[in-house]
């Protein structure tokens, strides 16, 4: 049986590396990315999108937009309204039409949110992007509430940079993204294909006792504090 996997976000390498690879598994998984030209707050536009897809939909990957850059002292009210439309309300769209499609399924599925650790973590300059993770974080939870039951999980990775996204959350607030290498326990970058059988397996029946959960998917980056006097 033909299991559609559906992705919001063509241009997020992490996505990209997760849809190639769940071809290669023989386990019917087709990836269908969303096209560039449909509105993600639209409802009409999403479900004529899904519309072929539906029936055998199994589950959906959102990946976060971009870095949406704006700190608390710069940020004005047209800045804040973009991003809103442009991250939280296209996922809150997203998370009820999908949410809909899966309950109806036979088998249920997985949502699954490709967010971030800075969902509670700031960047300084990126008060908007942090804002919209947070928004991210407390809609799984609510989303596993209202789904669980109905045979949808629904579970938010708190990723970390991976390589190809170094430069993305620098901050003149704060260094720690600055040589970020270092500030992991293996002193390398994530790869970009790091999440790809941790998708696979949220993608997968046996992950329902994550329902809901917050997996922080950043390779230790956050245990960092400096380095010891005894490393020499």
């Amino acid at each position: 049986m033909n299991k559609n996997i559906v992705f919001n976000n063509k241009t997020d390498i992490v996505s990209l590396e997760v849809a190639e690879y769940i071809t290669t598994l023989g386990l019917g998984y087709t990836p269908i990315f969303i096209d560039d030209d449909i509105d993600l707050t639209s409802e009409n536009d999403v479900k004529n999108f899904l519309e072929p897809y539906k029936d055998e939909l199994a589950g959906v990957i959102l990946a976060n937009p971009a870095m949406i850059y704006g700190g608390i002292e710069d940020t004005t009210n047209e800045m804040w309204n973009n991003a809103r439309d442009n991250f939280a309300a296209a996922m809150i769209n997203l998370t009820q039409i999908v949410g809909k499609i899966l309950s109806r399924n036979k088998n249920g599925g997985s949502i699954i949110y490709l967010n971030s650790i800075h969902a509670d973590k700031p960047i300084g300059n990126g008060f908007l992007y942090t804002m919209g993770c947070a928004a991210v974080q407390m809609l799984c939870k609510e989303a596993a509430v209202i789904y669980g039951s109905k045979g949808v999980g629904c579970y938010n990775i708190m990723r970390g940079i991976v390589e190809g996204e170094e430069a993305y959350f620098t901050s003149e607030y704060s260094p720690v993204h600055h040589n970020p290498e270092l500030r992991f326990p293996k002193e390398r970058i994530p790869s970009a294909n790091s999440l790809n059988e941790l998708c696979v397996l949220l993608l997968s029946g046996g992950a329902y006792i994550l329902n809901g959960a917050d997996l922080q998917a950043d390779e230790g980056f956050r245990l960092y504090y400096g380095k010891s006097s005894l490393d020499g």
